[in-house]
């Protein structure tokens, strides 16, 4: 679960987390084109429909649209369960390999939708600037968590940088590292903090999903 605390810093790196119709042989003109364009549209929407559908599924997987979640999916799974597959000591607690985690796209939401959130509004927090918890954004992307957590991060510039300063956060590095979370999603968004006009905030959420009864 999300904990409050004072924000780290760690080399430089904060976180936290018309026409008329004609008769005749012109008529027969109109209608024919009029098919032609038909069959057109009706195709590209065809594959449209076929595009979008992974996406939806169950909110698992999916081609994920936003350029702040497409561009780091792969990498950021990668990164995480890469991390869960060794020992880790996070602060205090010593954690064995804990099972891989799988993606999904409503937590990826939920996470990019709170650090656009985070650029937009200027605030850097677990709280949004509505007052939300990171588990009622979650919810509210449909997922039905049991249990959850959030690591948030900004001024990092690479998946791989953002992933080893949360190991070495002891609060962030156990929410990685938790046995009990099963799936993943992250996000980032791009704003001005500090000196650097063009930052990158970091928003990892971290779930299980409710037995279906």
């Amino acid at each position: 679960m999300e904990r409050p605390q004072l924000p780290e810093k760690i080399n430089n790196t904060i976180f936290r987390y018309g026409s008329r119709w004609n008769t005749g042989v012109q008529l027969g003109k109109y209608f024919s084109l009029w098919i032609h364009r038909t069959s057109i549209y009706v195709a590209v929407l065809t594959v449209f429909s076929l595009l979008l559908l992974p996406a939806c599924v169950h909110g698992r997987g999916g081609n994920d649209p936003h350029p702040g979640v497409a561009d780091i999916r792969e990498e950021f799974l990668a990164a995480v369960n890469r991390a869960r597959s060794v020992n880790q000591v996070c602060g205090t607690t010593h954690f064995g390999p804990s099972p891989p985690v799988s993606w999904s796209a409503h937590l990826a939401l939920a996470a990019y939708l709170h650090s656009t959130d985070m650029v937009l509004k200027n605030i850097f927090s677990h709280t949004g600037s509505d007052g939300s918890s990171a588990g009622q954004r979650i919810s509210l992307q449909g997922y039905p968590w049991r249990a959850y957590g959030e690591n948030i991060a900004v001024g990092n510039q690479t998946v791989s940088s953002v992933v080893r300063g949360w190991l070495g956060s002891e609060g962030h590095c156990r929410n990685l590292m938790n046995p009990a979370f099963t799936e993943i999603g992250a996000g980032y968004a791009v704003g001005p903090f500090g000196a650097n006009p063009a930052a990158r905030f970091w928003t990892l959420d971290l779930a299980d999903r409710q037995e279906s009864r």
